[in-house]
């Protein structure tokens, strides 16, 4: 039988009691519209639409203690250029004491934002002649691109206690 030295024993020692130290936050949709297939089509940008899209609606569960706020980046994951929150990166406030929150859609190509929401980088479309905006929804033009949001959770000092990846889809 093969001994653990004491580094190997202490190093597990730490990534164990980190571990359960970190919460694991459960992620989902609020509308069935939503697949992480395939965006849907009346929640693309303006430029393939009637009008702009919205963010889908987000559920999030088992969040951490001392939780204040989610934050949104959206990003394009195969157009490198609008990845790492180019689609906006917004922020909602969560109730005191909650396990939960629900997150409403918010329309793309404006800054007018429901309550509990704070813009925390507009998007970068505008350098692709896109309408400003907190948001823009999918724009690649059905070209198979892959959307994402990664959602973090923070506490009142912005410091980071939980963190998710939730595929929107492909446009």
């Amino acid at each position: 039988m093969k001994k653990l030295s004491f580094f190997s024993f202490a190093l597990a020692s730490i990534l164990f009691s980190s571990s359960l130290l970190a919460t694991d936050i459960d992620v989902s949709f609020t509308d069935e519209k939503w697949d992480g297939k395939v965006v849907p089509l009346d929640e693309v940008c303006s430029d393939y639409n009637i009008e702009a899209g919205s963010t889908p609606g987000i559920f999030v569960d088992n969040l951490p203690e001392g939780a204040k706020k989610v934050v949104l980046k959206f990003n394009d994951k195969t157009f490198t250029k609008m990845d790492n929150g180019g689609h906006g990166v917004l922020s909602y406030t969560i109730d005191e004491e909650s396990s939960n929150v629900e997150i409403p859609p918010q329309i793309g190509e404006t800054f007018d934002l429901d309550e509990g929401f704070e813009i925390v980088s507009e998007h970068t479309g505008t350098r692709f002649k896109k309408k400003p905006g907190a948001y823009l929804a999918p724009c690649s033009g059905g070209k198979g691109n892959t959307y994402t949001v990664d959602i973090s959770i923070v506490d009142k000092n912005n410091n980071v206690l939980a963190t998710k990846m939730l595929v929107l889809g492909k446009y």
